[in-house]
C-alpha cells in the first residue's frame, strides 16, 4: 500500500530507483517527501476487539498547520533510514467491516470524526483518527469515521473533517446573534475559510483582517463585508487607521474568530466591546523554535488582561468539535449552503509540488489535495 512520508536523509537511497521522491525547501529547511509503499494491515472480522473495525482504502488526503510539525520533527531529529506518514484528513471507501459495525457498509465513502473531547465509544480515544492520514490502508473504529454524501466530490472530502468540525463547533459555542459585529482574523488560512462560510448562512457583519488584499474579492464573494490589511508588527488593532474608526462607528466586534492566539488575541482586546467573545482553536508557534527561527512577538501584557475584566470579555479556547458539528456541516454541504476552498488537485510523481503548494505558495487559496490515482 501507498504512503505519503517525510523521509530521512539516507532513506532515498534505499527505495526503487523510480521511485515518486523529491526535495523541496520549507522555511529555509529542505524537506524529502515521497511515496513509500508498506505492507497491508491484516484484518480479520473474527479477532477478540475488532467487533468495530472498519477497514478503509484512502483515495484522497491533504495535509493541515499541524503536520508541520512532524514534518520538521522528522527532518530534524528523525532517523537517517526511517520515514515518517503524515496526514490530517482524508477521504476513504469501506472495503470491510466488523461483525457489530451498525453505521457502515461496504462501499460507503467516509471521513474522519475527530469528535472531541469525549468519544462516542467508550475504550476509544478522542480527536482526530490518525496522524497518517495518507496511509493508503488503515483499520480505524467506526465511531471515528462518518458516512459522506454522494453531493461531495474526494477533492473536497479530502479537505473537510477537521476544519468544518472545528468551526462549527466555534461558530455554535459563540452563540453569535441577528446583527452581529464578527472580526475573522487570518482570513486565508483554512479555518478561517471554513469560518467565514459558516457565517455567511447568519444574519453578521463579517470583517476579516489579513497582512495582504489578495482573494479581496473572492472574499467578499464569500460574504466578508470588508477585508482590512494589517501589518503583522502592528501592536494593537485599535491603532490601525482603518479598525480604529470601525471599532468606533459600530462600537466594537461582537465576536473575534481566531486560529492563532499567539499573534492575535492580545492585538484584539482593545477592539472588542464590552460583553464581547473571542475564541481561538490554535497558536502559530508551533515548530519555530525546532527550526531554530524567530518567534512571533508576544504582545500579551497585564495591561491587556486588566481590560478582559473590566470589558467582561469571554476567552474561549477551542479543540475540534463534536459528531453533531460535523453533521451539521455534512448537512449544510449537501443542501448546497456551505462551500469548501479546494486550491488544487495532485497525484501521481507530483508529491513534491503538492507539499510546496500546500506550505510554500503564496497564491494558494483554500486547501490542497493529493489523490490516489
Amino acid at each position: 500500500m501507498r504512503n505519503f512520508a517525510i523521509l530521512g536523509a539516507k532513506t532515498k537511497m534505499m527505495l526503487p530507483q523510480d521511485a515518486m521522491i523529491d526535495t523541496i525547501v520549507m522555511n529555509d529547511v529542505p524537506v524529502t517527501c515521497g511515496i513509500v509503499e508498506t505492507p497491508e494491515p491484516a484484518f480479520s472480522q473474527e479477532k477478540p476487539g475488532s467487533e468495530h473495525d472498519v477497514l478503509i482504502r484512502v483515495k484522497a488526503f491533504s495535509l493541515n498547520y499541524r503536520d508541520k510539525n512532524r514534518i520538521f520533527s522528522m527532518t530534524i531529529k528523525g532517523v537517517d533510514t526511517g520515514f515518517y506518514v503524515v496526514g490530517s484528513e482524508f477521504v476513504a471507501e469501506v472495503l470491510a467491516i466488523g461483525p457489530a459495525v451498525s453505521s457502515l457498509a461496504v462501499g460507503d465513502r467516509v471521513i474522519g470524526n475527530n469528535n472531541y473531547p469525549k468519544a462516542d465509544f467508550e475504550g476509544v480515544s478522542p480527536g482526530v483518527p490518525t496522524n497518517h492520514a495518507s496511509k493508503e490502508i488503515q483499520i480505524l473504529h467506526e465511531s471515528k469515521l462518518i458516512k459522506i454524501p454522494p453531493s461531495i466530490p474526494d477533492a473536497t472530502a479530502a479537505a473537510f473533517s477537521i476544519g468544518a468540525q472545528t468551526t462549527y463547533s466555534m461558530v455554535r459555542r459563540l452563540e453569535i446573534f441577528d446583527g452581529a459585529n464578527v472580526l475573522v482574523t487570518a482570513a486565508k488560512s483554512n479555518t478561517s475559510l471554513f469560518a467565514i462560510q459558516a457565517l455567511r448562512q447568519r444574519n453578521v457583519n463579517v470583517f476579516a483582517i489579513s497582512t495582504s488584499n489578495s482573494f479581496s474579492a473572492e472574499l467578499e464573494r464569500m460574504g466578508v463585508k470588508e477585508l482590512i490589511v494589517v501589518d503583522p508588527e502592528c501592536e494593537t488593532f485599535a491603532a490601525h487607521p482603518v479598525i480604529g474608526p470601525l471599532v468606533t462607528r459600530i462600537g466594537g466586534f461582537d465576536f473575534v474568530i481566531d486560529p492563532y492566539f499567539d499573534l492575535h488575541l492580545s492585538r484584539s482586546i482593545d477592539v472588542m466591546a464590552v460583553g464581547a467573545k473571542y475564541i481561538t482553536c490554535g497558536l502559530y508557534d508551533q515548530y519555530l523554535e525546532m527550526i531554530h527561527q524567530q518567534r512571533p512577538r508576544s504582545y500579551r501584557t497585564n495591561r491587556e488582561l486588566i481590560s478582559v475584566m473590566l470589558k467582561n470579555l469571554h476567552i474561549i479556547g477551542n479543540c475540534i468539535g463534536l459528531t453533531s458539528d460535523l453533521r451539521a456541516a455534512l448537512d449544510d454541504y449537501d443542501r448546497g449552503t456551505l462551500k469548501v476552498a479546494v486550491d488544487s488537485v495532485y497525484s501521481g510523481r507530483d508529491v513534491g509540488a503538492f507539499l510546496d503548494r500546500t506550505y510554500n505558495a503564496r497564491d494558494r487559496f483554500g486547501k490542497v489535495i493529493y489523490q490516489y490515482d
